[in-house]
């Protein structure tokens, strides 16, 4: 048995203790536990996108930006922030 196969051994034993505990489907367990996952990962994204835009008081990145244009807000470290806020609202709909 490789290294793999041993260490999923244990993790599917407790997916299946406890789906029969819920009695639900070894199967709905793993697509509800990713769906939860998943959801939690979202939140997570938008919660620091939120942080970032307010600091800026600025609802999304269109208005960042434009702060940035304008002078309103200094550049360094504004660029960054825009940037992140682009990935992190990549990753938001990748999900």
């Amino acid at each position: 048995m490789d290294v793999v196969a041993r260490n999923q051994t244990p993790i599917r034993k407790t997916y299946e203790n406890i789906a029969q505990k819920f009695v639900i489907s070894y199967e709905q367990l793993l697509r509800d536990s990713l769906k939860s996952y998943l959801l939690a990962r979202k939140q997570e994204l938008m919660t620091e996108r939120f942080e970032i835009l307010s600091r800026y008081t600025v609802t999304n990145v269109n208005e960042l930006e434009e702060k940035i244009k304008q002078g309103i807000v200094q550049e360094h470290p504004s660029w960054e922030d825009l940037i992140d806020i682009r990935n992190l609202e990549r990753e938001i709909q990748g999900i």
